[in-house]
């Protein structure tokens, strides 16, 4: 990474988010510089899923559906501008998906998704268990029905991210690689950050992109986040099936574009642990092996645990500060971080440029106390 000591902004971190609004920073004339203490996608943005659905997740159905749709088309956009090029495709695909039901009870359920997402617009349907087999003969017998939606998208999330630095470089934002022990003010307004080194970097604003470590930053305020940790398991297996992204019981199994079958994930609230550990792999292995029993053969070829920052609430914190003029807040996005990057950028540059602020179900303005 290169270096500098002032710009006009800066942000703090380069997962998804922090280099997608860096990038949005520096297309709109604003001079930025990011900090990163770890790498570029070294966090939770280079190990997820990397899933683009806006038919499931916090706040659907309800407010966020139209907003993880819009990210969907922001996300298909930049890649039809540079995503593709050989120099840093990202990978992205169109993906079906199954959701299964293995009694009466659950295939009700199911039904009533279906019934939503109809009527929401998204490509769904309820199919019974003849139709399961014929597209992934691999799962066990015993279901009853699954929902069959074509209505997602998925990426490769480490080369994503890493396109949104390249990107954000080529339009002049600066990285810089340093540890952040402070965010300075004077009368409650930003004037730049100190490094743990003692560098001091200066700018009139500063978007906090930090994950869930909000806490290890002078200056910013206790955001309501805590880190929710997750593992995937990459899984060597020969053939062409489970091209269809299959979920049961909170576990999905899919294989992606270089031939590893991915398994995943858990929601366990563990701290700041973000280890690869026995207990994970175990829970998600026998999770996906439930229903695929075929995959106990399956070798582990590797196996990634990340740290989502997620809010109290369920939905990002995106805005300004109300306590220190010039700090603003694009965090707190959990499992939709990769997703909703490039609307969170917008979201971002709106406020600063425009004064317009964040949809309220986003705003930083709910939590008075930040």
């Amino acid at each position: 990474m290169e270096s500098d000591t002032s710009a006009d902004a800066i942000v703090i971190g380069a997962g998804a988010v922090g280099c997608s609004v860096a990038l949005t920073l520096a297309e709109s004339g604003i001079a930025t510089i990011v900090v990163e203490r770890d790498d570029i996608a070294y966090n939770a943005s280079g190990y997820a899923w990397g899933g683009l659905s806006a038919h499931f997740g916090s706040g659907v159905p309800g407010p966020m559906t139209e907003h993880y749709r819009t990210s969907i088309a922001k996300h298909i956009a930049l890649y039809e501008s540079f995503g593709h090029d050989a120099s840093h495709d990202w990978e992205l695909q169109k993906v079906t998906s199954l959701s299964l039901a293995d009694n009466e009870a659950s295939a009700e359920g199911l039904k009533s998704d279906v019934e939503w997402m109809q009527s929401e617009g998204f490509d769904a349907e309820l199919i019974e268990a003849q139709e399961i087999y014929r597209l992934e003969p691999s799962i066990r017998s015993g279901f009853v029905g699954a929902t069959h939606v074509n209505a997602g998208l998925e990426l490769d999330s480490f080369s994503y991210t890493q396109s949104m630095a390249t990107e954000a470089k080529r339009r002049g934002a600066v990285f810089v690689d340093g540890e952040v022990a402070a965010v300075n003010s004077t009368n409650d307004r930003v004037t730049g950050i100190t490094l743990a080194d003692g560098t001091e970097l200066s700018a009139g604003l500063v978007v906090a992109a930090t994950g869930p470590w909000t806490s290890d930053v002078e200056g910013i305020p206790s955001l309501p986040i805590k880190p929710i940790k997750g593992e995937i398991l990459r899984l060597s297996r020969d053939g062409n099936d489970l091209q269809n992204r299959v979920g049961f019981n909170g576990f999905n199994v899919g294989r992606k574009p270089d031939g590893t079958v991915w398994a995943g994930t858990y929601e366990w609230d563990r701290g700041f642990d973000r280890s690869v550990t026995s207990e994970g792999k175990d829970h998600i292995f026998n999770g996906v092996t439930e229903y695929i029993p075929s995959l106990q053969h399956a070798e582990i070829a590797s196996s990634t645990a990340c740290l989502r920052p997620v809010a109290v609430d369920g939905f990002p914190i995106i805005g300004s500060s109300s306590i220190c003029d010039g700090l603003f807040y694009a965090n707190g996005a959990g499992k939709k971080g990769i997703l909703l990057s490039p609307l969170i950028a917008e979201w971002i540059v709106d406020l600063i440029h425009n004064e317009v602020p964040p949809p309220a179900v986003v705003s930083s303005a709910r939590f008075s106390e930040i």
